[in-house]
């Protein structure tokens, strides 16, 4: 769980056709979940106060790593987490159905500090997957069975409760070509205990919404018209109903409405110093998860780093098809990729013409003239501007009077031309090398 995020991106596997797969019941998503989605990077924060507590009183408390802070998130120091360096975390979400066994919903949170922004993934449960080879290996040694070839939201199911969220991850690297730092498994239960947590939610109910599930152990929705107050049986019945005239796209929008409503009471400074008790209470007690208390300590330090207006959410490209007697979801390979370049590392496509901000790439300043300390400067003058920036270099290449901002991807760069005097942006990948993103060459007519 904590390897550093590789920026060589493993191109996703295309599905290959099996056709053993046994046809299995249709249960359909509970989207309600997407809800929870809104508190995953607010657990982590909050967290972080049973975390000070615990060595408040111990007096255990977690030492700065040395070296150069890295980017990645669960590799980041106390100390680099104290003075805010920049982080990009990723956080695997899954709500489980009724009796704890599939993963049900499937949502990968990509949290980017230099940005305060948050893009959420969702993966559908039906994607079809071929398992690695680590998670037949674990599930294999757990004594249980598999089938090669299946749909994500079966892993969990077939590795049983011990290793189901560790190979689900596993899985989900695979898919997606990146690193997952961490992990948050929740249940009905825990969406419930969340909104209640906070003392509910007031919204505007769009229509009147009514739907008598008793029958099949679901609960009656039955709200009005209107704005509301929500406690969290209110809220599971909002997000549960899918009675619109626009269908799913109504569905969504008054989800996306909840969500944010959600998110602002939580990530309020009142909300969070008067329920702190609770919700560390209801955190520890219903979300699963591997964020250990230095981790949620760490991430504390960024809890006023989120903007819930950069709030973005994308589906994986795909289409559901059946490959004989099963219905599954083919994800697109090449649409895939360019979606985990796009929301993991800002990097726009190729052929898309459109620039793209380059405040979440590390970048390095090379001092390309005769002006001692230059570099240093504009590293400086970038990294208060919000940049992330590497420990400045000395250039003993060719001078150039212009000041060369190399990168490894057309599309991003343009946004730094206006800190300099005369800068082109060129791409070129093998000079940029691994350990940064960017080098920027400052050229003579700098100063």
């Amino acid at each position: 769980m904590g390897e550093k995020m590789n920026r060589k991106r493993r191109k996703p596997a295309r599905p290959t056709e099996n056709n053993s797969s046994k046809k299995k019941g249709f249960n359909p998503i509970k989207a309600f979940f997407k809800i929870v989605i809104s508190i995953v990077m607010t657990f982590v924060f909050l967290a972080g106060g049973a975390c000070f507590a615990y060595y408040k009183i111990s007096g255990d408390v977690p030492f700065a790593n040395d070296g150069v802070a890295s980017s990645n998130g669960s590799d980041t120091s106390f100390l680099d987490a104290f003075l805010k360096r920049n982080i990009k975390l990723n956080v695997a979400v899954f709500g489980v159905d009724k009796d704890g066994t599939r993963t049900d919903v499937i949502f990968v949170v990509h949290y980017d500090s230099a940005a305060e922004s948050i893009s959420l993934v969702s993966l559908p449960r039906d994607t079809r997957v071929s398992l690695t080879d680590e998670v037949k290996a674990n599930i294999t040694a757990e004594g249980r069975s598999y089938s090669q070839t299946t749909k994500l939201n079966a892993v969990h199911a077939f590795s049983g409760e011990e290793m189901g969220c560790q190979n689900a991850v596993l899985q989900i690297e695979d898919l997606l070509g990146i690193n997952i730092d961490h992990y948050v498994k929740v249940d009905l239960e825990a969406f419930r205990a969340i909104v209640d947590a906070i003392g509910g939610v007031d919204m505007y109910v769009p229509q009147d919404m009514y739907k008598d599930m008793r029958d099949t152990g679901d609960p009656l929705i039955n709200l009005k018209e209107g704005q509301q107050h929500l406690d969290g049986e209110k809220a599971e019945q909002l997000v549960r109903f899918r009675g619109y005239l626009e269908g799913d796209v109504g569905r969504i929008e008054v989800q996306q409405v909840f969500l944010k409503a959600l998110a602002d009471k939580i990530l309020s400074t009142e909300t969070i110093v008067k329920n702190l008790p609770d919700f560390i209470s209801v955190m520890y007690k219903y979300i699963e998860t591997d964020v250990s208390l230095p981790d949620a300590l760490k991430y504390v330090n960024y809890v006023d780093k989120v903007d819930m207006s950069k709030i973005s959410m994308e589906t994986l490209p795909g289409v559901g098809q059946y490959v004989g007697d099963v219905s599954y979801f083919i994800h697109d390979a090449e649409a895939t990729g360019e979606m985990v370049d796009r929301v993991f590392y800002s990097v726009a496509a190729a052929a898309s013409g459109e620039a793209t901000d380059s405040k979440s790439l590390l970048i390095e300043v090379s001092n390309g003239g005769n002006i001692s300390g230059l570099a240093a400067q504009y590293s400086k003058k970038l990294e208060d501007s919000g940049y992330r920036v590497a420990s400045p270099s000395n250039y003993s290449g060719q001078q150039n009077t212009y000041t060369r901002i190399q990168v490894k991807n057309e599309g991003v760069g343009s946004d730094l031309t206006a800190f300099f005097t005369d800068a082109k942006v060129e791409v070129a990948p093998n000079e940029v090398g691994s350990e940064v993103d960017i080098r920027i060459i400052l050229g003579t007519k700098e100063q």
